[in-house]
């Protein structure tokens, strides 16, 4: 039985990156051809090699040992030269493009300035009540980073990143928003 990921749907549906090709030697698109289906049929069962038909050792618990499942593999084509490959999922890049309306705010991380964010998160503002996906990622002057998020409802976005607060003094103890808007002005 095949493991179920979402990399697996993203192959299915043809979603890949482009890739080096050793057949043309060049970066092309790749297209899905299909998947490689292992044999239910055993090797002893096979008439065109004479292979010994070997007996399971068994385990400790008298179990017999049966070997791993096989990984997901998949019939890949270079659209350039036609050469078809066989690849193990890992092996594949897959265009993780995610939309801003097919997420939940289940499944994203709560946005917070403290926090550091990759290109291609999905993030839950929860002032906004929206999900979004960030898109870019800069460096400001004044050493703090600005990530741009796309949202769902009100588009684009720059917020906040790895914002450092400093330990309250007792004769500066500025709130966290006050510490933002003063980055913001900058």
């Amino acid at each position: 039985m095949k493991v179920e990921s979402k990399k697996r749907q993203f192959i299915l549906e043809g979603k890949i990156k482009a890739c080096f090709c050793e057949g043309c030697g060049q970066i092309t698109e790749k297209v899905f051809v299909g998947e490689w289906m292992p044999s239910d049929k055993p090797k002893y069962d096979d008439f065109l090699t004479s292979a010994p038909v070997k007996k399971h050792k068994e385990g400790k618990n008298g179990a017999v040992n049966v070997p791993p499942a096989a990984e997901n593999q998949y019939w890949i084509r270079c659209s350039e030269c036609n050469q078809v490959y066989l690849l193990k999922e890992w092996q594949i890049q897959i265009d993780r493009e995610v939309s801003p309306g097919e997420l939940n705010a289940e499944e994203c991380q709560v946005y917070s300035p403290h926090g550091i964010y990759a290109k291609g998160d999905a993030l839950y503002h929860q002032a906004l009540g929206e999900v979004g996906v960030v898109r870019e990622k800069q460096a400001t002057g004044s050493g703090a980073f600005i990530i741009i998020v796309e949202f769902s409802k009100s588009g684009r976005k720059q917020l906040l990143e790895n914002v450092q607060i400093n330990a309250a003094n007792g004769k500066n103890s500025e709130s966290v928003t006050d510490i933002i808007k003063l980055k913001l002005r900058r």
